[in-house]
């Protein structure tokens, strides 16, 4: 039995463990979470399907360029919309339904594992997930993957409850869990994201069940009140859906779920190989992708000797990773909900690897905080070096990355102090500071390239009536910041054509096709800016602040200056 001093010492540092993990979260999740601007392709689709939602009050089939946009389901787009109605429309309000997705995944994590893992493994788990690249760049983004996480972690981390609750093995014991979470989470994610909400539970319970040989258990997850609940929250819409926009359930649905899975680029894009989750889960799951071999190891070890725990986790974490690899349609975000399972395992294995004799402690932490040092020396030089190099006007911002440096130093000091036990925090400590010195200092540079603000920005001086075209480039960020529809032009002769007209028109497009529009100009078009990713937005008239129209002006050479030369403009 414990006495009272170090009862309070234990509590203290649990205390200090959970403030720590409070923090971490914070800064991951809510540092500069609205700094950088809607980045293009994803960001910019999704808020301005949002934005002509509002707009249309068509809250039943979504759009974007106000047609029918039929590939997800209308949930994500609702809470987002509830978000810009009381925060305003801001890239803040946009990202506020990930990031506490993101924080809820964790809070579920640390709640789920503090009984079953202990408090050490179940606060460095929540570390985990606030450090690991792709889990935290998810929960800063607007996509709807980090909600689908928490719903199917939720449903996963519940069903285990009722499997191994005692009161569930008797049919009249008077505190059974109740069992309507099981099937209103899964509903929702039919709403959010479609029926991937309710596949990955069932295969993942299923494998689980298999493996174990107890079926009976199964019983335990009586329908009763919460399934009639779930059809109620998804049938509404899909039925009012099947109504109002048939071929909406038929596209979505079939194309973007059945057709995905089997056909790949031949349906609707995303095709990727076999292995493609091989190098591709390593890499989002980095830095503590370097300790899953002995997680996977210490896991398959405990699961043949009868712990469901690590069965389970080792089942969810299988199952998801095999689905998405069979299915011919790839994207690195598939892999979100493996996170959760992925962070116990390597939590768990971490702190028996910390309390184990100086031997094991060493064999089990010492190469791979090796590896990381030297991967992080080398990334950081690299960086800094490529976009000095690269883009002059950003070396500043770029030399800032080799603060970091001081971690791989720290790492030598650990290797010779042989003080491993250690190298957990410093990783953690590590990722966070990586973390936060991007959105100060690499966000403003990844706006430049990814975002369209600044042309929609300048775009606003041409009237309201004004045609805006895009030849061969698109960016829905355009759309969304400047409230401007684009019209996608098919020919340099048409761009040409509509410049040469009385009407007011610009165009977004990019510099490499100035030449092939310009040599069907018979006057000059006027360059109004242009951007360091290549892009140019152009119109048929002089920009209104001249001096500004100046300084945007473009220094390129041979015909592409000819197009911005003209005293017209």
């Amino acid at each position: 039995m414990l006495s009272a001093p170090s009862l309070a010492s234990k509590r203290l540092r649990r205390a200090a463990g959970l403030v720590a993990l409070a923090a971490a979260v914070g800064l991951a999740f809510g540092l500069d979470l609205g700094r950088a601007r809607l980045w293009d392709p994803g960001e910019g689709r999704y808020a301005e399907t949002v934005r002509e939602m509002l707009l249309t009050h068509n809250w039943i089939v979504p759009t974007l360029d106000f047609a029918h946009y039929y590939d997800k389901p209308p949930g994500f787009f609702w809470i987002v919309a509830g978000c810009f109605r009381v925060f305003g429309m801001s890239e803040w309000a946009a990202r506020l339904p990930a990031a506490l997705s993101a924080v809820l995944t964790i809070a579920a994590t640390v709640g789920f594992a503090w009984r079953r893992l202990g408090p050490r493994a179940a606060i460095g788990a929540g570390v985990i997930l606030a450090t690991a690249g792709e889990f935290v760049a998810l929960g800063r983004s607007v996509r709807m993957d980090m909600l689908l996480t928490v719903l199917v972690t939720a449903t996963l981390y519940y069903a285990y409850v009722v499997w191994t609750d005692e009161n569930g093995a008797s049919a009249l014991a008077p505190q059974r869990a109740p069992t309507w979470p099981l099937y209103v989470l899964p509903a929702i994610g039919l709403l959010i994201k479609g029926p991937i909400a309710i596949i990955l539970p069932v295969l993942v319970l299923g494998t689980f069940s298999a493996l174990t040989g107890e079926y009976g258990r199964l019983r335990r997850f009586r329908p009763g009140l919460g399934l009639a609940v779930a059809l109620a929250v998804a049938g509404s819409w899909y039925v009012i859906a099947a109504f109002r926009a048939p071929e909406y359930l038929w596209s979505f649905l079939w194309r973007q779920n059945v057709d995905r899975f089997f056909e790949g680029a031949s349906g609707v894009g995303h095709s990727e190989p076999f292995w493609f989750y091989f190098w591709v889960l390593p890499l989002t799951f980095l830095p503590w992708a370097l300790f899953l071999p002995g997680a996977f190891r210490r896991a398959l070890q405990r699961a043949r000797h009868g712990h469901d725990l690590d069965l389970f986790l080792l089942s969810w974490s299988v199952v998801v990773f095999v689905f998405f690899t069979i299915s011919r349609a790839k994207l690195a975000t598939y892999m979100l909900p493996l996170f959760p399972p992925l962070a116990l395992l390597v939590a768990a294995y971490l702190r028996d690897a910390i309390a184990a004799p100086a031997v094991i402690r060493v064999r089990a932490l010492m190469l791979p905080t090796l590896l990381w040092a030297v991967a992080l020396l080398g990334l950081t030089v690299a960086i800094a070096i490529g976009v000095a190099v690269t883009y002059p006007s950003y070396a500043w911002r770029a030399a800032s990355a080799l603060t970091l440096l001081i971690f791989p130093l720290a790492a030598l000091v650990l290797a010779r102090t042989r003080r491993w036990q250690l190298a957990p925090a410093l990783i953690a400590v590590a990722a966070l500071a990586s973390q936060m010195l991007f959105y100060r200092a690499g966000v403003p540079i990844v706006n430049e390239f990814s975002s369209l603000r600044a042309a929609a920005e300048v775009a606003r001086a041409l009237p309201e009536d004004a045609r805006i075209l895009a030849f061969k480039t698109r960016g829905h960020s355009f759309t969304f910041y400047g409230g401007r529809r684009l019209t996608r032009a098919r020919s340099p002769e048409s761009v040409a054509a509509a410049l040469e007209g009385e009407a007011p028109v610009g165009l977004l497009t990019k510099a490499k096709y100035l030449d092939r529009i310009q040599a069907h100009l018979s006057e000059p078009a006027c360059i109004w800016w242009q951007g360091v990713s290549g892009r140019v937005f152009l119109a048929n008239r002089p920009f209104p602040d001249t001096a500004r129209h100046a300084a945007l002006l473009p220094h390129v050479d041979g015909s592409a200056t000819l197009v911005a030369s003209s005293p017209h403009c």
